[in-house]
């Protein structure tokens, strides 16, 4: 009897885990680790979402727990995992795997937060941590390359579910059998839909990771305890793959650690082509006033996430990352782009309203066809005396093609620590240079506990 795709999933993640992980992988991994810490620095400046984990830690208080980040308090490690993992993503700063075979995308460095939140809680080491973090990017790479959930109205974190089961169930030790009945238990318990992006763009829309690796937690604990799941959860009448368009093959390709995308600003992996042109027009144009129409020009799949009806009214600050119209015309307002400004008062300027409603986004055929390889845009502002400025890109900074360096990372890293004390950048950075010879890792996330309201 050939084994079911849960059972191949099992045994593929413990071998990975116990591979010995090359220089160069090392390498790559080391450098998204250090992004993603700045992500999360990023989302510190968020005391209003921070207030509210600490009010959800006080609903439930534990005497000894896991460090909720941003709070100085420990909650439930139920509430640190769902909390923490909004921190990773809350900032928008997280990288991309856009899959060779055009189906899905994914954010692979959202495990960060959880493999830290996870090896704090654990006491696992720095070795540790580089092993489950490479688990956690090949599967989120796989499953990008197998799902294309997005396209039929299933969040692409829905795959999230089953690959952050398989990375805490390694790190809680989960032997074969456990981890193929955790990932049907995590099925069993529902699959996201993409009402986040949908219609009125909520905060949840940094939230839908952090629900997946909250059930992916229970569904670990259930397994550990001997309940038993759904049988056949991907391959079965009512399986995955009956609600998700998908792939030939589960491991048709090997997902390529290199081509992750990374980010310079905070908002929408898609908007990142058309803010890195807005902004080398902004000093071409001068006086925002002076403009009578902007003209984008990109993919399809561009087109479809960040300029969709409610993208030109968005009231979030997640509606506003994910609004294409909002990020082009922000950058043409102020010559800049920065985290605040994706949020009151900045956001309820009438005038940036009138230059985003001045925008207009349509799909260029030849920019589709050559997705994902080339991520690319096109912008044409025309002021009022009709004279016109137009810039073109074929990928933001931070893709493969025009690499952040390792400079540019840690200066990244710089710009969102904020909160940061005499030197704590640069331990930081020491740190994740050296990780695989951390005992563990609780000198590297000190700072992230610090109370932050």
């Amino acid at each position: 009897m050939k084994p079911l795709f849960e059972e191949k999933l099992s045994r593929f993640a413990l071998d990975l885990l116990n591979t010995q992980i090359d220089s160069e992988t090392t390498r790559i991994l080391k450098r998204n680790i250090l992004d993603s810490y700045a992500g999360i620095c990023g989302s510190m400046y968020d005391v209003e979402m921070l207030e509210k984990f600490d009010r959800m830690v006080d609903i439930a208080p534990v005497e000894t727990g896991v460090h909720v980040w941003g709070t100085n308090k420990e909650g439930t490690h139920a509430d640190a995992i769902f909390l923490n993992t909004i921190l990773g993503r809350r900032s928008d700063l997280l990288n991309t795997y856009f899959s060779p075979n055009n189906m899905g995308v994914s954010h692979p460095s959202d495990n960060v937060s959880l493999i830290l939140t996870l090896a704090d809680w654990l006491g696992k080491s720095g070795k540790d941590v580089l092993n489950l973090t490479h688990l956690a990017y090949m599967l989120a790479g796989i499953f990008s390359d197998y799902y294309f959930p997005e396209s039929i109205d299933y969040d692409h974190d829905a795959a999230a579910l089953f690959y952050t089961t398989i990375v805490i169930g390694c790190a809680l030790g989960l032997d074969a059998d456990e981890l193929t009945n955790a990932q049907r238990i995590a099925g069993g318990m529902g699959l996201d839909t993409n009402q986040s992006a949908r219609d009125r763009v909520t905060d949840w829309k940094h939230c839908t990771y952090a629900s997946c690796a909250l059930r992916g937690l229970f569904a670990v604990k259930m397994a550990k305890a001997g309940i038993e799941g759904p049988y056949k959860i991907y391959q079965g009448t009512a399986g995955v793959d009956h609600f998700f368009p998908h792939a030939d093959s589960l491991f048709g390709l090997t997902p390529d650690l290199s081509t992750v995308v990374f980010k310079r600003w905070p908002a929408l992996v898609f908007c990142q082509t058309p803010i890195d042109a807005a902004l080398e027009l902004a000093p071409k144009i001068g006086d925002p006033a002076s403009i009578d129409k902007i003209k984008v020009s990109t993919y399809a799949m561009c087109v479809n996430i960040g300029a969709g009806e409610t993208a030109w009214r968005p009231d979030s600050r997640a509606g506003r990352t994910h609004s294409l119209p909002y990020c082009v015309a922000a950058v043409l307002a102020k010559g800049s782009i920065a985290y605040q400004d994706f949020d009151e008062p900045f956001a309820d300027d009438s005038r940036l309203k009138e230059l985003m409603a001045k925008v207009s986004v349509a799909e260029d055929p030849a920019m589709t066809a050559a997705f994902p390889a080339k991520s690319a845009c096109a912008i044409t502002v025309t002021r009022k005396d009709g004279t016109t400025e137009t810039a073109s890109r074929d990928y933001p900074r931070g893709d493969p093609a025009d690499p952040l360096s390792d400079v540019e990372i840690e200066s990244k890293l710089r710009t969102y620590f904020f909160f940061a004390e005499d030197d704590e950048v640069s331990s930081v950075v020491d740190q994740v240079t050296q990780l695989e010879t951390l005992a563990d890792i609780k000198g590297l996330v000190a700072p992230l506990k610090r109370r932050r309201i």
